[in-house]
Parts: C-alpha cells; structure tokens; sequence
C-alpha cells in the first residue's frame, strides 16, 4: 500500500506533464514519457486509485452520489474536482492498473455515467491511454468526455462511451499503423479543466474498462 501511495503522485505528474493543454482536444498522437503500472487486484486483474496533484485537485469516492447501487444503499460515485483555473497544473485522476504490456488491440470498450451537474468537456474528464508502438516510441491518445458518444439515461445522467471501432481508430490517428503489434503502457482518467472554463467538478460512476465495472471502491475485487 505504501508503494502504491508512492507511485500514483509521480505517475499523474509524468501524465500531465506530457499531455496538460489548456484544451485538450478529443484525441491526440504526441510524444510522451508514459509510466509503467503493477497490475491490480480482483478477478480481473484491474484495479482503480483515484488521487490528486495540485492545489485544490483531487478525485474520491463519494456516497449517496451516484446511481443506485445493485446491492446496499451507498450509491457512490466518483468525484474529480479541480477548483482552480485550467493553467494551474493541477489535476484528480484516477489510474486504472493492470493493462500494462497488453496488445493496443485489447482495449475494446472505455465508458463512465457522468452527473448532469458536473463537467464534460473537450478535454476533461478524459481518458489518458499511453501506447508504446513496436519501435519503442511512447504515444498518448486522449479520449474526451464532449467527443464521446452519448446516451441519455434520464435528466441527471448521461453515458459516454468509447467503443473497440473508436478506441482503435484513436490509436491510429496518434501514429501507430498497427494496434496489434503496440502494448499499453498505462491507462488514466483525467480531470484538469478548471474553474475558468466550467464548475471544476463532475461525478462519474459505472466507469467501465472492457468488461470491468466500478460502481464503489470495492470495484477492485471484481
């Protein structure tokens, strides 16, 4: 566990270091330093860890924010604040482990529920997937909230999603020819547009990767 508290701040620094833009667009090929994850807990070999980096930033779980839960009453959702102006380099994320050195070709869906209340813009929340292509050069694609498809589930929630048809046509537009033969090398979400451009927060929940869902922190044990 001390590792882990370690390794998140630094690898949310190297993201955002390599990817911050005032407005980010919805996907993009550049350069990047990308980290390297452990794989996560559960069944599934994935695991999600919200945090923070910067003034006012940060990402946690909530109660009695979300959509109601299958089972128990807790309904939680995740909540990404950044309560300063877009410039400052600050940012919640949450990583998403377990990915690492998988074929590009095995992200086939990304989606979230996000709270009509909150932010969804060109660039944030988003989806941050570092690519390694066969050459050993790093790529970042970026997948925006505003550019997703969405689907409106009814006047407070709406879902955005990514499917395996958009996810690898984004990784082709960033450079890499041939998904099958680059490896992910990390996986985040990202909430970094700030105060100056809308509330500088949004809730999320049923956040999906692949088959994987999180509705709770005890996600990480499906």
């Amino acid at each position: 566990m001390t590792k882990l508290l370690a390794l998140t701040p630094v690898a949310a620094a190297l993201v955002l270091a390599a990817c911050q833009e005032t407005t980010s667009p919805a996907t993009r090929g550049s350069v990047a330093v990308a980290p390297t994850f452990a794989v996560g807990g559960g069944q599934s070999g994935l695991s999600l860890h919200p945090g923070g980096l910067g003034e006012q930033s940060f990402a946690k779980w909530q109660a009695h924010a979300g959509e109601p839960d299958a089972k128990g009453g807790a309904d939680q959702a995740l909540y990404f604040q950044k309560m300063v102006a877009t410039p400052v380099f600050a940012a919640g994320f949450a990583v998403i482990d377990g990915l690492d050195g998988q074929p590009a070709s095995a992200l086939t869906a990304l989606s979230w529920d996000h709270r009509a209340d909150g932010w969804c813009g060109a660039g944030a929340p988003r989806w941050n997937i570092g690519i390694t292509d066969a050459n050993g050069d790093d790529h970042t694609v970026f997948l925006g909230c505003a550019a997703a498809p969405h689907t409106v589930i009814d006047d407070n929630w709406t879902t955005d999603s990514y499917s395996t048809d958009d996810i690898q046509a984004a990784i082709v537009a960033a450079g890499i020819i041939d998904p099958t033969t680059a490896t992910i090398s990390s996986l985040a979400i990202l909430f970094d547009e700030g105060t100056d451009v809308g509330p500088g927060f949004v809730f999320l929940d049923n956040i999906t990767v692949n088959t994987t869902v999180w509705t709770a922190p005890s996600g990480n044990s499906n």
